[in-house]
């Protein structure tokens, strides 16, 4: 009776990194295809949900970022995200606190965001 499209983005759909700009489109092509389904599915029985992961220990960029420091460890990131989904039900979008930086950098001052935008892609290049 019901169904569930889950799409998963990134933290950089919102704040690209300049050193992965492909990467970065397409997971800001997917946040926006995922809001425009959402949006034509709205009368349906089937809920579309945006998954945005920040920086997590994976092997995606290679075995260092398996131990980044920097990258959120996968198993605390799998066990906030299904937390959000418990507790959440009704969720749009799934974003543990670690992305919240990311998710929500956008701010009606034009020159705050880009202030973030350069002092993120900064910290990337050290």
């Amino acid at each position: 009776p019901r169904a569930t499209i889950m799409n998963v983005s990134s933290g950089l759909a919102f704040v690209p990194l300049a050193m992965t700009p492909t990467y970065c489109a397409t997971k800001a092509a997917i946040h926006s295809y995922t809001q425009s389904l959402r949006y034509q599915l709205k009368a349906t029985n089937i809920d579309v949900i945006e998954l945005i992961p920040p920086y997590v220990q994976t092997t995606l960029m290679g075995d260092q970022q398996a131990n980044d420091p920097n990258a959120m460890p996968l198993d605390e990131f799998i066990d906030e995200v299904m937390s959000i989904l418990k507790g959440q039900p009704d969720a749009n979008e799934l974003c543990v606190k670690k992305v919240y930086p990311l998710r929500f950098a956008g701010d009606p001052s034009q020159e705050k965001y880009e202030q973030f935008f350069n002092q993120f892609n900064a910290s990337m290049h050290k």
